[in-house]
């Protein structure tokens, strides 16, 4: 049973219009702001409020909204209100009308280069935004990349600026099993580089153009955290395979630039989301793949 009810009223200036559902760090409601009409807002779970340094938290979301760019979900107030006697943590966000990139690549596998390529230049547009004002995301995965169209045209968005890496590493299943598989190698021992999210947005654009992460994972729902770590430390130690070799009209040159994003090696990696999408936008330049 959701802690909201359709019409409750939130501080007298949320109204409670639709239960969207369960996330991995809380419940989901689409609101009406009195005066800025359709929001997302997110409820935190108890539990991670209390396993959870939450003046942090609100910290990071009072930086976030102050980011504006159309590849980012705008975060507008993170707040408090109390129901049934106890404190309850909220953010709200800009409504895309959409949906993940996660329910998009459960539907067609893959995607053909020119949506891949155009979503991924999408997706580190953003992420250079953030970078440049110092916020590391630190949770990039296709639950947390929103797709809409304008014009006919797929455009993607980030959402979830590392609130939830600070809520989901509590999550057995969607913090660990999901989205471990996505962290690059250095995130296990706690750092967060901007070249942290450089390696997971590579881990993206792999699948979107293969329908395949770059390692295979034997994760089992029961493993505990070290187990999972230890799996995938060691399916890391093989080379992944080149894209041009896993689908038709994947250039060698297009493959490298992912592999490069996909280095182990942090001093290999692009050091930062900016020169990973320069060399996307020169690539494109060259090949004209979209306009």
């Amino acid at each position: 049973m959701s802690l909201l009810n359709k019409s409750d009223t939130i501080n007298n200036t949320y109204e409670v219009k639709l239960f969207i559902g369960q996330g991995a760090f809380g419940e989901v409601y689409s609101v009406n702001h009195k005066f800025f009409g359709i929001q997302v807002l997110k409820v935190f779970k108890e539990k991670y409020i209390e396993n959870s340094d939450i003046d942090t938290v609100i910290n990071e979301a009072r930086i976030l909204s102050s980011l504006s760019h159309e590849n980012i979900v705008r975060v507008f107030e993170v707040n408090d209100f109390i129901k049934n006697n106890k404190k309850h943590y909220f953010i709200t966000m800009g409504f895309v009308h959409g949906e993940t990139l996660s329910d998009l690549l459960k539907r067609k596998i893959s995607l053909d280069l020119v949506t891949a390529l155009k979503l991924q230049i999408d997706l580190l547009k953003g992420l250079s935004k953030a970078h440049s004002n110092k916020i590391v995301h630190r949770d990039i995965c296709p639950d947390n990349i929103l797709i809409c169209h304008e014009k006919n045209s797929p455009k993607a968005l980030l959402s979830d600026f590392g609130l939830s890496q600070n809520l989901d590493q509590l999550d057995k299943i969607s913090g660990v099993a999901g989205k471990v598989k996505y962290f690059a190698p250095e995130c296990s021992t706690g750092i967060y580089l901007p070249t942290s999210d450089v390696f997971s947005s590579g881990m993206v654009f792999y699948k979107m153009i293969t329908g395949l992460l770059p390692w295979s994972y034997d994760i089992d729902i029961e493993d505990s955290e070290q187990e999972i770590t230890r799996k995938i430390f060691l399916s890391r130690r093989k080379k992944p395979i080149s894209p041009s070799l896993l689908k038709d009209g994947i250039d060698e040159k297009l493959s490298n630039i992912i592999l490069k994003s996909l280095s182990l090696d942090i001093e290999k990696r692009y050091n930062n989301s900016n020169a990973f999408l320069k060399e996307l936008v020169n690539f494109n330049k060259e090949f004209k793949i979209f306009q």
